[in-house]
């Protein structure tokens, strides 16, 4: 008896899948099934061997459709290959059947008649946005070298990554933006401060000694250590995160700016080489905007019983 009702329940589900195949099939103006008015019965389901296969995935589902030798000379096999069809099953399944196929009919229907903007597009983190997504929407300023997928930055995971734009500058000393600020407790943003304050200070150094270069040879690559661009990335972790708040918005919208300084020096680089120091200078200036930006961002977490906040470049 639990063979048999295993059977049924598998025969249920195999007819349950071809309808929906049906319904798929039908909503395609370039399928080559297009089931007419009787192809959903309730009891029998036809399928056009033109568009699916005897042995189609779904056909696994139903233990009348194991695949046999081609010697057998089953004789369900040769009914079945010769009707091409699914054979009737018992009321009992046909009822639950026919409520199944009413809800999957309703889902599909919704999805097809419904459609995302014509400009939706992913953001490198996989947020489905309901506009463009590209490097430098949200601020014209932002380093248009930036790969589409965030590949060629020092952390991945930035304001880029998740929201798919690019973030404002902050005006050195504000507050406005962003609003609010992670609770971080204050011993862990003051054990960061003292272990990483000399070298946010080597990082401003580096910065203001290579505005004053004329060759691109004079400048260091991004990745060079000089700019202790990595360091800053480890004062962000621990004054803008925790272990109770994980990776926050406000820790990607640092590495973001940080993301840009690293892009910026490159760009600066490249602009000198080639000569173009109009060029140059419109980079250097979107480099310090973007090094007041995380200094601003950072000075907000520095309380008096942190310690001292950093100076603007």
């Amino acid at each position: 008896m639990k063979s048999e009702a295993r059977r049924e329940r598998k025969m249920a589900t195999a007819s349950v899948v071809a309808s929906l195949m049906a319904v798929l099939s039908s909503s395609s103006s370039a399928s080559a099934f297009a089931p007419s008015s009787s192809s959903l019965r309730t009891t029998t389901t036809a399928i056009d061997v033109s568009s699916t296969k005897l042995f189609h995935w779904a056909n696994r589902f139903d233990v009348r459709f194991e695949e046999q030798s081609s010697d057998d000379e089953s004789p369900l096999l040769q009914e079945t290959a010769a009707k091409h069809k699914l054979q009737p099953i018992s009321e009992e399944f046909t009822r639950r059947s026919i409520l199944s196929i009413g809800v999957i009919g309703t889902t599909l229907s919704t999805l097809l008649s419904s459609s995302l903007p014509a400009n939706a597009d992913f953001a490198p983190g996989g947020t489905l946005l309901d506009r463009p997504v590209y490097v430098t929407y949200g601020n014209s300023e932002a380093s248009p070298t930036r790969a589409p997928n965030n590949s060629n930055v020092l952390f991945a995971q930035d304001n880029y990554y998740k929201f798919g734009s690019a973030a404002q500058w902050i005006e050195a000393g504000s507050t406005e933006f962003p609003k609010t600020m992670p609770f971080v407790p204050s011993q862990q943003r003051y054990d960061a401060l003292k272990k990483f304050n000399g070298r946010v200070q080597t990082s401003k150094d580096q910065i203001v000694k290579i505005g004053s270069v004329s060759s691109g040879a004079d400048v260091p690559d991004s990745d060079d250590p000089a700019y202790q661009l990595r360091a800053l990335g480890l004062l962000a972790n621990s004054f803008l995160a925790s272990e109770n708040t994980g990776t926050t918005n406000e820790l990607m919208l640092a590495r973001w700016y940080i993301n840009e300084m690293y892009l910026r020096i490159g760009d600066y680089r490249g602009a000198l080489q080639n000569g173009d120091q109009k060029d140059a200078e419109a980079c250097y200036g979107y480099l310090t905007k973007a090094m007041n930006s995380y200094l601003t961002l950072i000075n907000r977490s520095i309380s008096s019983k942190v310690g001292d906040q950093f100076s603007y470049l």
